[in-house]
């Protein structure tokens, strides 16, 4: 071969490296692309068949959940389980919701967000609860050894109660969170930790036990012993495997602002035996006035107590009265007292 030859002959073999090193990335690229969507199409056969496992085993259980046009997408990079609507069926209760979307990204399948729909519809025959809000989303993350932590968030959620009286309970609120994880330092009492957090919220029972119409903002802090052990059962079942448990709620923090009224506080709560709410609370409290007349039966009699106790007091800037120490507050054999005195007209009924 003549010199012309080989250089001719280099020169191709050069082009045709420099093609394959061109070429290589896309090649690449375009089998990745090939290896996830399969990827992504098993992921979302195996969520499927999960889902099929887990409502069969909730069926075997007495929980017939529907989901009404249930779809799973989200490809490329998401799974998404929608249902346009979900229904639960237990014996004697139904409850319903709107619009179910639960998303999870493909790399990170263990942390779970869902978006509700309303309107909520639960009842058993007799009692029934409704509820409406703006705007419901939870989370859920989750690890191999369980659960890490929960949260539920709500805005201008609006819930009804009837069937437990003659007129309807309701409540509602501007906007409302709740959070739940494992206590890591009480894992032996199989202990959760509960944060809840709710403003500008209508309680007509709250009004009636310290007065006044005016929007609550409520926090509360709190931990739940021998919680690990829920498992889906009916509530009832639930409630009294917690108390034979001997379970119990620690009150951490309890702040409450209502108007001018305050209060803080943190104590304990238990079942009884008659499952009735039992347990003792520290409490510093504010401009409550009313609940100090309900607890002596006399309005005059609580606004002397009150003034006495200092509820007069107001800080040096004059905006809001001085928090002050008042006399413990008890849940005893379904009565509620503030030291000495038995709130009238207040009896626990058992929950179950």
């Amino acid at each position: 071969m003549d010199e012309v030859g080989m250089e001719e002959a280099e020169a191709n073999a050069s082009t045709r490296s420099n093609r394959f090193w061109l070429y290589t990335p896309i090649a690449l690229l375009v089998l990745v692309g090939i290896a996830w969507s399969i990827a992504w199409f098993v992921i979302r056969n195996r969520t499927n068949d999960g889902l099929d496992a887990w409502l069969a085993a909730e069926a075997r259980g007495g929980r017939q959940w529907t989901c009404l046009d249930r779809k799973v997408g989200g490809f490329p990079f998401r799974v998404e389980i929608i249902c346009e609507s979900l229904s639960l069926k237990q014996g004697n209760v139904s409850a319903s919701l709107g619009r179910v979307e639960s998303v999870a990204q493909v790399y990170q399948p263990r942390f779970v967000i869902t978006e509700i729909d309303g309107p909520l519809n639960v009842t058993d025959g007799i009692v029934t609860l409704k509820g409406t809000w703006d705007l419901l989303q939870t989370s859920v993350h989750a690890t191999p050894d369980g659960l890490q932590r929960a949260s539920l968030v709500a805005e201008a959620p609006n819930f009804t109660i009837t069937g437990l009286g003659p007129t309807e309970l309701g409540t509602s609120s501007a906007h409302f969170e709740a959070h739940l994880r494992p206590n890591p330092t009480r894992a032996a009492e199989g202990a959760y930790d509960v944060a809840i957090n709710t403003r500008q919220a209508r309680i007509p029972a709250l009004d009636n036990l310290i007065g006044g119409g005016e929007p609550t903002d409520l926090q509360l802090d709190a931990t739940a012993t021998q919680a690990q052990g829920f498992r889906g059962r009916p509530v009832i079942e639930e409630l009294e495997r917690w108390r034979a448990a001997n379970g119990k709620v620690d009150i951490l923090m309890l702040s409450l602002t209502k108007g001018n009224r305050r209060l803080e506080g943190k104590g304990e709560l238990r079942l009884d035996d008659l499952h009735r709410p039992t347990g003792q609370f520290e409490i510093a409290a504010a401009g409550l006035d009313g609940l100090l007349g309900n607890a002596t039966g006399n309005r005059a009699t609580g606004a002397l107590l009150g003034a006495l106790l200092g509820q007069g007091q107001r800080q040096q800037n004059g905006d809001k009265p001085k928090l002050i120490p008042l006399p413990p507050l008890r849940i005893d054999n379904g009565k509620l007292a503030m030291g000495p005195f038995v709130i009238p007209g207040v009896r626990l009924l058992p929950l179950y």
